[in-house]
């Protein structure tokens, strides 16, 4: 009405009767004690109170807009916080064109990563507990899962890793074996212990126990060492994606597939869970 300053005009914008307009008004005027509108037979325009009152109502409107919106848009999964816990060997391959996608299609959803949980399962336990609400890691060994759902995106085999200039490096594959007299340098076994233990398991079957002489947790201090000549190692062949001066991937036999998967609690029924479940499922192999 104080845009129009007609009653005709305003029942018409707000597809309402006239009279409808009129009550109303009236009505806001009867709860507020005051007089909004000075009106007679040929004009009508906002009195001092009603000048005053506007603006403060518009931007209650909008305010009000503003909220719905931004509830309609919750609702949906269009914006919110979205917490995760992903590990190296998923961040480097599956999980980034995954990122990639649901940062596109959801721009005002901000993801905040945990740095805690390095193992398999120290990061299922965050999720158990509710500190995150996704996770992207080697499904464990042993330990049960049957309160998160799963999907697998990829499982890969094993690969040997070692420096460029190393004699073996140039091969297209060599059998495990080889490496027996290497030293060897690996993350340390409370980082992972189901990772690091199917590693020894593998060395033994192939018939030597890895001589380890650095143990690092962190990737690219390994990834150094090894290209400085320190030791030889085995990765997920993910690594492969990632280049790193002076070292070369080599595929070696026996080996073993090591998957990596997304995890979600099976009772959170959060959209923002469920949309990027949806760009996982479309990535899973």
């Amino acid at each position: 009405m104080a845009e129009h300053l007609h009653f005709g005009e305003a029942a018409e914008h707000l597809r309402l009767a006239q009279p409808q307009v009129s009550r109303r008004i009236a009505q806001l005027e009867e709860s507020l004690d005051v007089t909004l509108l000075e009106r007679n037979s040929r004009v009508v325009k906002l009195t001092d109170v009603g000048k005053a009152f506007l603006p403060e109502a518009i931007a209650v409107l909008r305010s009000v807009e503003t909220a719905r919106r931004h509830a309609v848009e919750r609702a949906r999964g269009k914006n919110g916080l979205l917490t995760l816990s992903v590990n190296d060997a998923a961040m480097i391959g599956s999980v980034t064109p995954i990122l990639n996608l649901f940062h596109r299609r959801y721009p005002d959803v901000h993801l905040a990563f945990s740095t805690d949980g390095h193992s398999s399962a120290g990061q299922l336990e965050l999720l158990s507990e509710g500190a995150v609400d996704v996770v992207f890691t080697h499904p464990p060994a042993s330990r049960s899962v049957e309160h998160f759902e799963q999907v697998v995106l990829v499982n890969d085999p094993l690969v040997a890793v070692m420096a460029e200039n190393h004699p073996l490096a140039r091969v297209g594959a060599l059998s495990l074996n080889e490496l027996a007299r290497d030293p060897w340098v690996m993350f340390p076994r409370e980082n992972d212990p189901p990772i690091y233990d199917r590693i020894m398991r593998l060395c033994q079957s192939a018939g030597f126990t890895p001589r380890i002489v650095y143990e690092t947790g962190h990737m690219l201090t390994r990834l150094g060492l090894i290209a400085s000549g320190f030791g030889v190692h085995l990765v997920h062949s993910a690594w492969r994606s990632m280049p790193y001066p002076g070292v070369a991937y080599v595929s070696v036999e026996p080996t073993e597939k090591v998957a990596l998967s997304c995890f979600w609690q099976r009772s959170n029924n959060s959209q923002l869970v469920a949309n990027l479940v949806a760009i996982v499922r479309a990535h899973a192999i």
